[in-house]
């Protein structure tokens, strides 16, 4: 019996051992996944680079590694990552749509615009809807020259979920884009209402260009003023300098 425990144990503690060994990659990305959820993008990069090295990242794992990545700024990296999970994954299947949302960002960002509508377009065509789609697939449209569409799909994305602050964004812009500036004036006011999150300057510095088309200039300036206060990102759709040319060509009209 004691020769049969000692086996036993034995064989235990080399599955633990080999089990540790085939998944050590995932178990190092634990902590950049930590890293990344409290907003540390370089700590998180930093240890998934560590678990990239090692090998044998799960399809979770590398999908959330290329995220990091196109976040910090590096769009060629993380087109990498995102075309090494394509083998993995089924076609019209929801793990191949979130890798098309993942890769239309990263064509965006690459400045390919119109690569990046025609991967979401090829997701939404397949019938996938997700406030994230409708998030990502508005902004772009409305960066587009489309602007019949890029209202139509915004007004869409707002009957899926009037409750996201982004597809509320996208659609006022969407508004203002067409012209129709009492309308986006109605949409942001309801937003700013929220007090939208810090990290989120679109919403403070769409509302300002709005209201100085209405006439309301220095309420305008200030909701300019007040979204330079709010956190910008390499996602972000215009950088903090862009928005403080914008400021200073609006205090000298």
């Amino acid at each position: 019996m004691q020769l049969f425990g000692i086996d036993l144990w034995r064989i235990l503690l080399c599955a633990v051992l080999i089990f540790l060994v085939v998944r050590r990659a995932n178990l190092v990305a634990i902590f950049g996944k930590i890293k990344f959820s409290n907003g540390d993008n370089d700590g998180a990069l930093k240890i998934f680079n560590i678990a990239n090295k090692i090998g044998n990242l799960n399809t979770a794992n590398l999908m959330l590694y290329g995220y990091i990545l196109l976040r910090s700024g590096k769009p060629d990296e993380a087109e990498v990552q995102f075309r090494r999970l394509l083998p993995m994954t089924r076609r019209e299947s929801p793990e191949r749509h979130k890798l098309q949302n993942m890769l239309a960002l990263t064509f965006w960002k690459q400045g390919h615009l119109d690569e990046a509508i025609e991967e979401l377009e090829e997701a939404v065509n397949a019938d996938y809807r997700t406030t994230q789609i409708y998030q990502n697939l508005g902004i772009l449209y409305n960066l587009s020259d489309d602007h019949e569409k890029a209202l139509k799909f915004n007004l869409e994305g707002y009957e899926y979920n009037d409750d996201d602050n982004i597809i509320m964004d996208n659609l006022a812009d969407a508004y203002a884009i067409n012209g129709d500036f009492e309308k986006s004036a109605e949409i942001y006011e309801k937003l700013i209402a929220r007090d939208p999150e810090p990290r989120f300057p679109e919403a403070y510095y769409g509302y300002g260009r709005v209201l100085i088309k209405l006439g309301q200039r220095e309420k305008g300036i200030e909701m300019i003023e007040k979204s330079l206060t709010k956190s910008f990102s390499y996602m972000s759709i215009k950088t903090r300098d862009e928005v403080e040319k914008m400021l200073e060509e609006y205090k000298g009209q």
